[in-house]
């Protein structure tokens, strides 16, 4: 299936600046272009909260953030995502914005993601509507039921989780999404900023199919996966490498995985050694030989020196082509 896309990456102005730097550059020059709109911050507040910086003249706690309501009992109320609005027009509203861009990228940090220490900044919204418009919008469209009528909460409020949900929505969904939003700045998988639009009208629900169900509860082992590999290689996943990644979860789908830890584990199999390495014929054998709800990844794991050198090399795949 085709999934419609309207995610534009910003271009480098300035090649060799602090990245940090070119992201503040970056919003407020949206700000002198669109002088009528507002900028919320959004905020995740459910693993950290953002921290008070007195000596900078950061001051997030005296701030006024909207918590947005979402009617799940198993949701605790103080993990409700929530927006802030910043003065961009204001010296202590740059200041503030600073910091944000600073801790989205300190968030980042491949140790931090390993940990599990998710996203407190989500990104940056513009728009010409008043925060409690975008709250209650926020509200309506946050809490779904899947294709199996169970309720889930769509945490596009995060930014990974936003990079990769966003392809997966057609063109009226992701108006819908976005509803008063004009432009959502934010980091995508790969830490490069980039900003969502969407034309046309909004529709009165997102009404995800079942096969947009399978893909986005694949995305949450997806990012615990490249969270591990980030770790692995002290960078930052290239773009390609956050497509194998979903690649190698949708593969993991297909071959009946169900484990949370196989998963992710089969995924980092896919970053770490070859993309498509379950193709590899011994590979492939020794996963059609195992019992139904066995481990895929515990065979891979008795894997020889040799048999792993192999499928890095990709070389089997031109025998097999």
């Amino acid at each position: 299936m085709t999934f419609a896309s309207s995610k534009t990456q910003i271009a480098d102005p300035m090649p060799g600046t602090n990245p940090a730097d070119k992201v503040v550059d970056a919003l407020r020059q949206h700000h002198r272009e669109h002088p009528g709109d507002h900028c919320y911050l959004v905020i995740d507040p459910s693993l950290r909260i953002l921290e008070d910086r007195p000596d900078d003249g950061v001051f997030f706690s005296r701030m006024t953030a909207h918590p947005v309501p979402i009617e799940h009992g198993a949701f605790p109320s103080e993990h409700r995502p929530k927006l802030l609005e910043i003065d961009l027009s204001d010296p202590l509203g740059v200041a503030l914005l600073r910091e944000a861009v600073r801790i989205a990228f300190a968030d980042r940090n491949p140790a931090e993601l390993a940990r599990g220490h998710g996203q407190r900044v989500g990104g940056w919204l513009f728009s010409g509507a008043p925060i409690d418009d975008i709250v209650a919008h926020w509200s309506a469209v946050l809490l779904q039921r899947d294709e199996r009528g169970q309720q889930r909460v769509l945490r596009f409020y995060d930014s990974r989780a936003l990079s990769l949900m966003w392809p997966v929505l057609d063109a009226q969904q992701q108006r819908t999404l976005l509803g008063p939003v004009q432009a959502w700045f934010a980091l995508d998988a790969s830490a490069n900023l980039v900003t969502y639009t969407a034309k046309g009208a909004m529709q009165p629900r997102l009404d995800l199919s079942d096969d947009q169900w399978r893909v986005l509860h694949r995305q949450s082992h997806v990012n615990r996966a490249l969270s591990l590999f980030m770790h692995d290689v002290d960078r930052q996943p290239s773009e390609s490498e956050v497509a194998a990644a979903q690649v190698a979860a949708a593969r993991a789908d297909y071959l009946g995985l169900s484990d949370r830890d196989d998963i992710v584990k089969f995924v980092g199999y896919a970053l770490s050694w070859h993309p498509k390495f379950y193709e590899h014929p011994v590979v492939d054998a020794a996963f059609k030989a195992l019992a139904k709800d066995a481990l895929h990844c515990a065979v891979v794991d008795e894997f020889d020196a040799g048999l792993i050198d192999d499928v890095q090399s990709g070389r089997w795949l031109k025998q097999t082509a």
